[in-house]
């Protein structure tokens, strides 16, 4: 705040400067020429010289006004198309499934980079801080922890507690599935992950997601995904879940701004930010409890 008001006295005083060098170049503009006509003139030629300031600053100020009605504009218009999209997001739970050991992962996020966050068509934008990669499978096998007492949800992690995760993750890969679970279960300093390959998935319930293809969302930095939990005995729909996610700065990195890191969510992320399907899905699919 102070170095707020310290700028505005430096304005003020250069402006009042400027305007006192004004007058004192017309009083000498009026006195030193010895010639009415020649008084006209250098009169003339200093209000001339002197309006070429407050003109450019006009234009300046004008120019501003414009990008900034214009940018006022754009994102009303990506607001009001956000919050009609917000309309159709949210859960839709037809049937739960207890003690679950398991479960299929059809595709998995893909592995985000740092530039990612300032791309207007990343894929996985619609939930920008949920893990990718190999972290993204972590997260249905990690642990969850409340972070105080009567909270809903909490955070995950590699130490035991009383709410698990599933014991293994089966992943599609092309014909052939890859099941991960922890190499040292019960270990809480431990990420690393065992790999075996399995022709055929024993997991009954499988977790997919789709990112919704939106042109007119994505030209207003609007992003939508849907994860679909399903039955694969007879291919029914236990559950399904959409997010949209809009970047109210429409892409602006003033700042050294991260774009998608500012990013607001329909519905809202309650939970962990990280890990929004699998605390969506261990709702329908519940983990089964160990000693």
């Amino acid at each position: 705040m102070r170095d707020y008001w310290l700028t505005q006295s430096l304005l003020q005083a250069v402006g009042w400067g400027y305007v006192l060098a004004v007058v004192i170049a017309l009083l000498l503009a009026g006195w030193a020429p010895r010639r009415g006509r020649a008084k006209v003139l250098a009169v003339f030629g200093v209000l001339l010289l002197a309006s070429i300031l407050p003109v450019k600053g006009y234009r300046q100020y004008r120019e501003q006004q414009q990008i900034k009605q214009e940018r006022k504009e754009r994102y009303q218009k990506a607001k009001a198309l956000f919050d009609e999209r917000c309309k159709t997001a949210g859960e839709k739970i037809y049937r739960t499934v207890d003690n679950i050991e398991g479960v299929i992962l059809l595709n998995v996020r893909d592995k985000n980079k740092d530039a990612d966050r300032g791309d207007k068509f990343w894929p996985n934008a619609a939930l920008p801080d949920e893990a990718s990669g190999d972290w993204y499978i972590m997260t249905f096998l990690q642990w969850e922890h409340l972070s105080n007492v009567g909270a809903k949800r909490g955070y995950l992690n590699n130490e035991p507690s009383s709410y698990p995760g599933y014991e293994f993750v089966e992943v599609r890969e092309g014909s052939i599935f890859i099941r991960y679970e922890f190499a040292e279960p019960g270990k809480s300093d431990s990420t690393a992950l065992k790999k075996t390959l399995v022709e055929k998935a024993t997991a009954k319930y499988s977790v997919s997601f789709v990112n919704i293809d939106d042109p007119e969302g994505r030209e207003n930095w609007i992003a939508g995904t849907q994860v679909v939990v399903r039955d694969e005995r007879d291919g029914s729909v236990l559950a399904q879940k959409t997010w949209y996610s809009f970047e109210p700065g429409l892409g602006s990195t003033a700042g050294s701004r991260s774009p998608w890191g500012f990013a607001t969510t329909c519905p809202a992320i309650n939970a962990w930010a990280g890990a929004p399907t699998r605390m969506f899905v261990d709702q329908i699919l519940v983990p089964k409890k160990r000693g």
